[in-house]
């Protein structure tokens, strides 16, 4: 009980102001910088990887769906997917970087991030947090201004997928 009161009266209230400020930041950023608001969404997706920053940028980004907004989702579906699915990739491309149970948890991540359950690569994390969050976060927003820019889906999220292996 004394849980339950701490979070609704002394922790609730500054997460919900921080919450509205950021939606209202992200939504006055508008259709003219498209751009901009997707890489920032598609950083936010992969920044902690299914914490609260990513719950964030989700939420945020269904509510512009009844909007018919759907450029935010866009970026947070293919962002969210890129962390596993990178990780995935690395996997296959680069195995001797990779221990056996690294590798078995990629074959896993890959299935998670089909799904969209970007937590499959929380393994890699713990195992090397600077590299992996790195280099999501520039999978997931940088590659969602190429993928919104040149409005050429398929390409450009195989590209970023690409990309994030690389830099892993």
């Amino acid at each position: 009980m004394i849980v339950g009161l701490t979070m609704i009266y002394l922790i609730n209230p500054p997460v919900a102001e921080i919450m509205k400020e950021l939606s209202n930041w992200l939504t006055s950023m508008g259709e003219v910088n498209a751009i901009v608001l997707g890489a920032i969404i598609g950083a936010m997706m992969c920044i902690d990887m299914g914490g609260p920053v990513n719950k964030a940028a989700y939420t945020f980004s269904v509510g512009l769906i009844a909007s018919q907004v759907y450029t935010p989702m866009a970026a947070a579906m293919a962002a969210g997917m890129v962390p596993p699915i990178g990780m995935t990739v690395a996997t296959w491309i680069a195995r001797n970087k990779f221990t056996v149970s690294q590798r078995d948890a990629g074959k896993a991540s890959f299935v998670l991030g089909l799904c969209f359950i970007s937590e499959g690569a929380l393994p890699f994390v713990a195992a090397d947090p600077i590299r992996v969050i790195i280099s999501s976060v520039i999978g997931g927003g940088g590659g969602w201004c190429d993928f919104n820019g040149i409005k050429y889906y398929l390409t450009s999220s195989a590209r970023r997928i690409i990309c994030h292996s690389i830099c892993v």
